[in-house]
């Protein structure tokens, strides 16, 4: 069976990351047996205390330039912790928050949300906004967040249009509910409101996940009616999709 050939993956952990055992190389030649073109690890460089990981810099930037590729970096803060790595050594940073109280509901979904709004006022230092509605994959039916969580989710979409950054389709939630993080009616939030520059990644741990998800995630994309995502080659370019 002919492999289909995939766009991008932006969203993968190597053995840098705690919860991986990945290595870059095997990483890269399963990224080549499944046909993907572009792909960015990202591994997690997290300022929260229970989740707490850092990463050498210097030897992590040597390590992908060894291999020609981008610097990435999944940056998780709890808005609270000192801010205290810089984040221009990186070419791609993906911005995450991942505290969320239990139980998981709406109330959760509303101050993760909240914290999330916070945040991005006051740190700028990344290129996309990773896995919007993520709380959602550890909530009991995986319950859609609610529409009267939708002004906050409004002024956070409006938050990352007017300072230039991406947001990211992450396809891990699709194999759970059908849904990418964030959900179709976000997405057609986004588009309403303007938004353009989507990002796409697995989300990937392991080998076997690398891609996963990807080819369905440009099919919803193209559903809800988006023409492009953003690629990094030497600088950032839309790709049709």
């Amino acid at each position: 069976m002919r492999v289909r050939e995939l766009l991008a993956d932006y969203h993968i952990h190597s053995n840098y990351s705690p919860d991986s055992e990945s290595e870059i190389l095997d990483i890269i030649n399963a990224a080549r047996e499944k046909k993907i073109k572009h792909i960015i690890i990202t591994d997690h460089y997290e300022l929260a205390d229970e989740h707490a990981n850092t990463i050498d810099i210097d030897t992590y930037r040597k390590e992908m330039e060894r291999y020609s590729l981008p610097v990435g970096v999944e940056l998780g803060w709890d808005g609270v912790k000192e801010l205290n790595v810089d984040t221009k050594k990186f070419d791609y940073v993906l911005l995450s928050h991942h505290y969320v109280e239990e139980p998981i509901n709406q109330e959760s979904y509303r101050n993760y949300l909240l914290r999330l709004y916070d945040i991005m006022k006051r740190f700028d230092g990344y290129h996309a906004l990773a896995h919007l509605d993520f709380p959602r994959r550890y909530q009991n039916q995986n319950e859609p967040f609610s529409k009267e969580l939708f002004d906050i989710i409004t002024d956070i979409l409006k938050l990352l249009i007017s300072q230039g950054k991406s947001l990211e389709i992450n396809t891990a939630s699709i194999e759970l509910y059908g849904e990418p993080n964030p959900s179709f009616e976000i997405l057609r939030l986004y588009k309403s409101l303007g938004g353009r520059n989507i990002t796409i990644g697995s989300d990937a741990h392991s080998l076997n996940q690398i891609g996963r998800g990807v080819e369905r995630g440009i099919e919803i994309l193209k559903e809800l009616g988006y023409n492009y995502i953003l690629v990094l080659d030497t600088e950032w370019r839309e790709a049709k999709i």
